[in-house]
């Protein structure tokens, strides 16, 4: 293969040498023979609207390298417009307990697993992206638009464990009505990085449902644009919101902001968090807000800011028995006598 490169990335086949064919009306199929022609390799896609009519399932460790504004779009409904199993970049793996896991490192092991850039964009009628089977995997300057469960998944149903996901400068944002229930970014995985993402009227910005040790630094979660579905009710969006669900041990979040939530952070395993703020944008009219709902584990809470800007705010909701509060700051007549 030719190599070639583009922005300072390096890249093997570029999707331009895949035109479509004759009875070809999406671009999945042509994006699917590239990949074939890539594996271990790296797939450019140049600027443009790809129109994708079936999941995109890649299992031969073919990074992907887009142009900022090359669009993966669902036009029919699916699972995930992308689905990305690296199980083939274990050298080898052997059952256990039922499942598929790598009997030991070797040098034929595929550390440098990427996608970089682009669009996903689920158009409501299919989640964006899945990662499964990964190990040190990273994830950069892409966007994730209208995810219909999901904007980025990891470690689905079927997936061997996954660990050391590097996700930096993820924008995700849904712009129609109707996904209300979604998830930004749903993890099962752990030992991964979250470093400035950026979500935008999910129902549930963040959610670590498992593993453990994942670290979350300058993330953003934010909603409301979304309009409400009836006259007098909350912006769709907003409704049952939770900006941070961690359910997943040891996490730490440093300078992360929750952002107009129905809850900030509800925390159900041991969590620490360092100069995090909540605040709440009143001008979409939803009160009765909970800074922090604390359902388990043991939670440092420190060098923070809360502002109170709606009559029913709750700070801290949980158990003073495992919470650690310490030099944060407090804006509004906050009721403490819980911490």
């Amino acid at each position: 293969m030719q190599f070639t490169s583009c922005n300072d990335h390096m890249f093997d086949i570029s999707l331009d040498s895949f035109p479509r064919i004759e009875g070809e009306q999406f671009d999945d199929p042509r994006i699917r023979r590239a990949m074939e022609a890539c594996g271990n390799g790296v797939l450019y896609f140049p600027k443009g609207i790809y129109e994708i009519s079936s999941t995109i399932e890649i299992t031969n460790c073919c990074s992907l390298l887009l142009h900022k504004s090359a669009v993966l779009k669902a036009v029919r409904p699916m699972k995930y417009v992308v689905m990305y199993d690296a199980a083939s970049s274990y050298p080898d793996l052997q059952e256990k307990d039922g499942h598929l896991v790598p009997s030991g490192d070797t040098d034929a092991e595929d550390w440098n697993l990427f996608i970089r850039g682009g669009v996903f964009d689920g158009s409501g009628i299919a989640s964006c992206l899945c990662l499964n089977s990964f190990k040190h995997f990273t994830l950069k300057d892409s966007s994730f638009r209208n995810g219909k469960e999901y904007g980025l998944k990891l470690e689905d149903e079927g997936s061997t464990w996954t660990y050391e996901l590097v996700a930096q400068n993820l924008y995700l944002k849904c712009t129609m009505p109707g996904l209300k229930g979604n998830a930004g970014i749903s993890s099962n995985g752990g030992d991964s990085h979250f470093i400035d993402c950026i979500v935008v009227d999910y129902t549930r910005g963040f959610e670590l449902l498992g593993g453990g040790s994942n670290r979350l630094t300058r993330c953003h979660v934010w909603g409301g644009p979304i309009k409400p579905r009836k006259e007098g009710e909350l912006p769709e969006m907003l409704i049952d919101s939770v900006n941070y669900l961690i359910d997943s041990g040891d996490t730490i979040l440093t300078d992360c902001y929750a952002d107009t939530g129905k809850t900030g952070f509800l925390i159900k395993q041991t969590t620490r968090m360092f100069g995090c703020s909540y605040y709440n944008n009143y001008t979409y009219g939803m009160d009765d807000v909970t800074v922090i709902d604390h359902q388990g584990g043991q939670l440092l809470v420190s060098g923070g800011i809360f502002r109170k800007t709606s009559p029913t705010a709750t700070l801290y909701k949980g158990s003073k028995e495992g919470l650690i509060w310490t030099e944060n700051i407090l804006e509004g007549d906050w009721e403490t006598s819980g911490i």
